[in-house]
């Protein structure tokens, strides 16, 4: 059943819906539409030598302990070193071709030596979904200048992420076709 203290606005059938990676992006849907001084590049300056996501997760006391470890510092640790080693920028500064790359790489076994492909569930949930949490963090955060999320930007392009996005979406029942 949805909840009663939650309204959503009357939305005409075209537009899109909350399970849509659209409805999420907000004013830039490409990075092409942000202006120059806005985008993530520009700001390499203020980042160096700055741990952004051990940074948020230190934010994060609402995951277990072992969530953390098992999955988002995992996730944390192989997105810097990509970021680091194949991007040459930093983790919190890159651009959704970056996001899509990563995804792909990760989705083929990237940073293991015991899988060669790795699920559609693994690359979501240990992958997309904390690196898409962690740039909503940073475009709701005072003390950081981004202004639009790269993960939606990259499921809003297409490729892996745009996929991984409504695999999940598909495969997550809307709140009211639940059990409870």
């Amino acid at each position: 059943m949805p909840r009663a203290d939650i309204s959503v606005p009357d939305r005409p059938d075209e537009a899109p819906g909350r399970r849509d990676v659209e409805y999420w992006l907000g004013v830039y849907k490409s990075i092409e539409e942000v202006p120059t001084r806005y985008r993530l590049n520009t700001f390499k300056s203020q980042f160096q030598e700055k741990d952004t996501w051990d940074a948020y997760l230190e934010t994060r006391d609402d995951l277990a302990e072992p969530t953390k470890e098992n999955s988002w510092y995992p996730c944390g640790d192989r997105f810097k070193k990509y970021m680091e080693e194949e991007v040459g920028r930093h983790h919190a500064l890159p651009y959704p071709d970056d996001i899509e790359s990563y995804l792909q790489h990760i989705k083929e076994g990237g940073y293991s030596i015991k899988v060669t492909e790795r699920s559609d569930n693994t690359v979501y949930y240990q992958h997309l979904s904390p690196l898409k949490t962690f740039f909503e963090w940073l475009v709701h955060h005072v003390d950081y200048p981004h202004v639009y999320n790269p993960v939606l930007m990259a499921a809003h392009s297409g490729g892996i992420t745009r996929q991984l996005w409504y695999w999940q979406t598909d495969y997550k029942p809307e709140y009211s076709e639940r059990n409870e």
